[in-house]
């Protein structure tokens, strides 16, 4: 059984670590000129979730930061409103450096005899490996490139019109173990404790004008709205993009696209990693049962999967834009009075909180 993977990315090797211990040949293809510039990216994973990668990263747990404190809040001229999720010191979710994990996850291939990399040289070589049809499994994990550009084709497309900064404040030691959400008149911001002394920052700033914004702007704003750090430092901003894109189809003949290519949302909700744990865990029981059941596993599973995956990530991701749309209409145009009723109701109804949190933790109510 031999199984191609594309992308040298955190997907790709979570995904090559669980099908080598099913005793599946690995080869993972990945171009040196594509490298991924990670150094400010964060990651939010749900409880459950990593009570899944447990299963084949034992001590995964000992490498992140708890959370068990969620405060959402609206902060403008007319309106200060806060949403407080706390469940008696559960962690909801668990931190961690996109590099420190990718580091991590890598290293565990190191004693992999049946995992092999491969290097891309031209573009053109992409083509070339699909059409010769050595493997079973062909599974796309890159966002970006040729494959993807020429075989996935665009469903939902929206634009934002947002810029995502992120970068990592340096403070003074504290119990740090409360995530913030803010949003602002310039966007949302996001304060994500990654220890005691370092908080990851993720600011999503919304121009219409395609004003740039300097980064001392950035760290004003940040200043301006931070909760409770005595900051010292900033690390280096990174910047990217942000749109909502969803495609038709989930795979092209012998390819199967997966992660970030099948699901781009808005990071506010820090879901996006978790709905590609979520599309692992749907593909790995797949193919468990295709060899229970002594069933070939060859590209028909694509379609399985994507109609076990799609319904719901696309019903995921516009649930997270409909919450990103909420709070920018109230924070520019909802009357206090309302704002103050909508917040009191949902501080006061344990079930919707309960519900909130079940629902951000397995992605299911």
């Amino acid at each position: 059984m031999k199984v191609c993977l594309i992308g040298n990315n955190l997907t790709s090797l979570i995904l090559a670590n669980i099908l080598s211990k099913k005793n599946f040949y690995i080869d993972i293809y990945y171009s040196k000129s594509s490298k991924n510039n990670y150094k400010t990216r964060s990651l939010g994973v749900t409880e459950h979730n990593i009570n899944y990668l447990k299963n084949y990263f034992k001590d995964i747990s000992k490498k992140t930061h708890p959370i068990n404190k969620i405060n959402v809040s609206i902060q403008n001229n007319k309106i200060k409103e806060e949403i407080y999720f706390d469940k008696n010191s559960i962690t909801l979710f668990n931190m961690i450096m996109y590099d420190k994990l990718i580091s991590y996850v890598k290293s565990k291939l190191n004693y992999r005899k049946n995992v092999s990399f491969k290097t891309i040289k031209k573009k053109n070589d992409l083509t070339n490996l699909i059409n010769k049809k050595q493997y079973n499994l062909t599974i796309n994990c890159e966002k970006f490139n040729i494959l993807t550009k020429k075989f996935l084709k665009k469903g939902i497309v929206k634009k934002y019109n947002t810029t995502a900064f992120t970068t990592i404040i340096l403070h003074k030691e504290i119990e740090n173990n409360k995530a913030v959400q803010i949003f602002t008149k310039y966007g949302p911001i996001a304060f994500l404790p990654l220890s005691k002394e370092k908080t990851s920052v993720v600011f999503s700033y919304e121009s219409y004008e395609n004003k740039k914004i300097l980064e001392k702007e950035i760290s004003e704003i940040i200043f301006k709205f931070n909760p409770q750090y005595k900051i010292y430092k900033f690390e280096k901003f990174q910047s990217f993009d942000l749109n909502l894109i969803l495609p038709k189809k989930y795979y092209h003949k012998d390819i199967l696209f997966f992660g970030d290519s099948i699901h781009s949302i808005h990071p506010l909700a820090g879901q996006g990693f978790n709905m590609t744990i979520r599309d692992i865990i749907k593909l790995d029981k797949i193919i468990d049962r295709k060899i229970n059941l002594g069933l070939p596993i060859d590209k028909n599973i694509y379609k399985e999967f994507e109609n076990l995956s799609k319904s719901y990530n696309s019903t995921f991701s516009i649930g997270i834009d409909f919450v990103y749309e909420f709070f920018k209409f109230n924070n520019n145009f909802t009357p206090k009075t309302i704002s103050e009723k909508i917040f009191k109701f949902i501080n006061k109804n344990k079930k919707i909180k309960e519900l909130s949190i079940n629902f951000a933790n397995k992605g299911i109510f």
